[in-house]
């Protein structure tokens, strides 16, 4: 069916809105930190009078993790408490970064062979410190000049004197130079500062219970200690918390070396969807779409537009790789999870389904389908049964079956149960548009080349084979016609 809203994007353009909606959250981050778990302020008076004070409110943690020296020297020299949170919230006596703050034992190994995000940086700080108060430090800069400089550090964004008093060293204004590497730099520099828990101030657990408010409340930590904030599993794994939390801090899929399977996208899916993130949903769905599925049939096209590109010509429209052939039921039944109800990824696997028909029913993961959904796709290749496909059809079922019968496995009856019943329809159209199937190009070039080709004189076994099996005294006439084609 139709619909009037635009496809949901490809790779690159889901890369960008993320990138485009984590720059908007980082942005609104800096203009509403004073409502957003503030740790330190700077206060100017510019007189005498109390009540004309100016505060700008802020984060340790971003200023700590991008700020070089110069920033800290001015703005920010100060020694943070000792800290008395219990393991592992203890002190580190190096300044490299401690593991993840997300109870997990979750890693992270984002550019390795990178140089440090903030080359500049001196000894780390406690990884929390007191929870709940706010440091404040006098001001005596303009206000304007600090604010668009705080603003660099959140955001990456903002030129003029603040870049030039941020970044004058011309190592840092080579790797500040272009929008892509300032976006680079901010994202490890984030990235470093999940890894070392820089002044963190909640613990992340998963359970496999719901929890509300109040019982977090009353099973929260002692004051003082990082709150505990318990997810569901599921739709949480310990593996999609880890990706997820990875974009929320640096706006994309690709911040580490780790790769996820699909059962983890899945879960990403299920965790984006949980947590009301679309930009994190799209990009998930567009490379699980074209990495992973290779397309997937072109699941993003509507139905007129897969038909003209593909000329209703069968198995053309995608890829038929074993990757593809285990995969593609497992997106299937996925999408038609009731918290799910994905209508793109479902619409690509059943293409992707009539596609593989043959050696891509071969697997036990097709065999595991619910036989409702199976009877559906064997309709789907009826439907894909014409006299313009109906050799290549043929052809497919008769290598499965030649797969199938070599196969001892108890799943191997089941798909071969699939492919004999999409055979009945395949060696009826023989029959029934015979005329038409032996004039199509397929039939000519094995006839032309007197069926010594490779494969040609199994092929043409096949065919007759299935004329045996379709024949019947209703197309006996029909077929009598076509004997010129069938012979010539």
């Amino acid at each position: 069916m139709a619909t009037n809203s635009p496809p949901p994007p490809g790779i690159p353009e889901a890369s960008r809105l993320s990138t485009q909606a984590w720059q908007s959250d980082l942005l609104q981050l800096f203009h509403n930190a004073k409502d957003r778990f503030p740790d330190v302020v700077w206060e100017r008076q510019p007189g005498d009078d109390p009540d004309s004070t100016e505060e700008i409110y802020g984060h340790k943690a971003i200023v700590y993790a991008r700020a070089p020296p110069s920033f800290q020297a001015r703005y920010f020299s100060f020694r943070p408490p000792p800290i008395t949170s219990p393991t592992p919230y203890t002190p580190s006596p190096s300044p490299a970064p401690a593991q993840s703050s997300v109870s997990l034992t979750l890693t992270l190994d984002y550019a390795h062979n990178s140089r440090s995000p903030s080359p500049y940086r001196s000894s780390s700080p406690s990884p929390s410190t007191n929870q709940g108060s706010i440091l404040r430090i006098p001001q005596q800069k303009s206000p304007a000049l600090f604010s668009n400089e705080l603003e660099y550090l959140y955001t990456g964004k903002g030129l003029g004197e603040a870049f030039e008093f941020l970044f004058d060293t011309s190592e840092s204004r080579d790797v500040a130079d272009g929008e892509e590497n300032r976006i680079d730099k901010l994202r490890k520099d984030l990235v470093y500062m999940w890894r070392s828990r820089l002044y963190s101030d909640i613990r992340i657990s998963l359970s496999a219970l719901t929890w509300g408010k109040a019982a977090i409340a009353a099973e929260s930590s002692a004051p003082g200690e990082p709150l505990t904030v318990t997810l569901p599993s599921p739709p949480f794994t310990p593996a999609s918390l880890h990706f997820t939390l990875g974009y929320i801090y640096t706006g994309t899929l690709v911040f580490s070396h780790r790769t996820y399977d699909l059962d983890t996208a899945f879960a990403i899916l299920r965790s984006a969807d949980y947590l009301s993130l679309p930009q994190l949903y799209n990009e998930t769905q567009a490379r699980v779409v074209y990495e992973m599925l290779h397309g997937l049939y072109h699941a993003f096209l509507e139905f007129d537009e897969y038909e003209r590109i593909t000329n209703a010509k069968w198995g053309i429209g995608g890829c038929r790789c074993r990757q593809c052939a285990r995969r593609v039921p497992r997106i299937l039944d996925f999408a038609l999870s009731d918290d799910v109800a994905n209508n793109y990824l479902e619409r690509g696997a059943r293409r992707a389904l009539v596609g593989l028909f043959g050696e891509g029913w071969c697997n036990s993961d097709f065999a595991a389908l619910p036989q409702k959904i199976r009877d559906s796709v064997v309709k789907g290749v009826s439907k894909r049964t014409t006299p313009t496909n109906a050799f290549s059809l043929l052809f497919a079922a008769q290598h499965a079956i030649k797969k199938l019968n070599a196969a001892i496995d108890a799943w191997a009856d089941v798909s071969r149960e699939m492919v004999l019943t999409a055979q009945k329809t395949i060696d009826e159209c023989l029959v029934k548009e015979s005329e038409m199937c032996f004039e199509q190009p397929e039939w000519v070039e094995m006839l032309e080349g007197d069926g010594v080709g490779f494969e040609d004189g199994e092929r043409i076994g096949w065919v007759m084979e299935s004329l045996k099996r379709g024949m019947s005294e209703r197309y006996a006439a029909t077929v009598y016609q076509a004997r010129p084609s069938i012979s010539s």
